[in-house]
């Protein structure tokens, strides 16, 4: 008897926690589940989706109406963005819906029409500015000078280290009042214009003269500095290794 009973009670105990668990998955319910179908609502989704997105957003056969509602998604970086193939009224969608990775991605967009490109040199995030910099390959030059003038150091930095400025714009960095521009712009620009890099050799800021006689720059070739201003930096503290180098 003692058996029978414990046999017969087990399964129903078994049965009262499975529908408890149940419940508490649907955030308490009143609704008994039903079939499969009570299953498949409460199974999360799977561990792979953001990966699936991002590769429904970078497949260039997806059709316009499944690129568009990926617009809405606000997980991951917002590279459906990135598409080429984004027509006009995707892109002032876009702009539109205004969240910040979506923008970011439009941004570095290299299709993107120039025309959007200087709608976003207006956007009030300053890392919005600065990234526009960073995709503007072939921009106009009415861009550049816009940017020359912004107020954010990130903006001017990201220009200071770009090569499609144009010269004589990226040129004006070189009297920037922050010195940190200057410093970037002599690490960026070791082959700027001789009166460039003379004005960052003879710089009043240890920073700008350090980045301008450095024994490091971001590309190639190191610079020589100028026969005549070598007795100066071999004196100087910060620019002494450079200048031996």
């Amino acid at each position: 008897m003692i058996g029978q009973t414990c046999s017969a009670e087990v399964p129903i105990v078994f049965a009262e926690r499975k529908k408890t668990t149940t419940h508490e998955k649907l955030c308490g319910q009143l609704a008994e589940p039903e079939g499969s179908l009570a299953v498949s609502d409460v199974t999360p989704p799977p561990v792979h989706l953001d990966k699936v997105v991002e590769g429904l957003a970078g497949n260039p056969v997806l059709p316009p109406e499944l690129v568009r509602r990926l617009f809405t998604y606000r997980r991951g970086f917002g590279s459906v963005a990135k598409r080429l193939d984004l027509a006009d009224d995707m892109i002032a969608e876009v702009i539109a819906v205004d969240d910040h990775w979506l923008t970011h991605s439009l941004a570095l967009n290299r299709s993107l029409p120039h025309a959007f490109r200087m709608t976003l040199i207006d956007h009030p995030d300053p890392a919005i500015r600065a990234t526009v910099v960073v995709g503007a390959y072939g921009a106009p030059r009415e861009l550049f000078e816009r940017l020359l003038g912004d107020a954010d150091l990130q903006v001017r930095e990201y220009l200071a280290q770009s090569d499609h400025v144009p010269t004589d714009l990226r040129a004006r960095l070189a009297a920037d009042p922050e010195p940190k521009i200057g410093a970037t712009l002599a690490e960026w620009w070791p082959q700027a214009p001789e009166p460039v890099r003379r004005l960052l050799l003879t710089d009043p800021e240890d920073a700008v003269r350090a980045g301008a006689c450095a024994t490091y720059y971001r590309p190639l070739p190191h610079p020589v500095p100028p026969v005549d201003l070598l007795p100066a930096l071999l004196a100087g503290p910060v620019t002494r290794a450079g200048a031996v180098a």
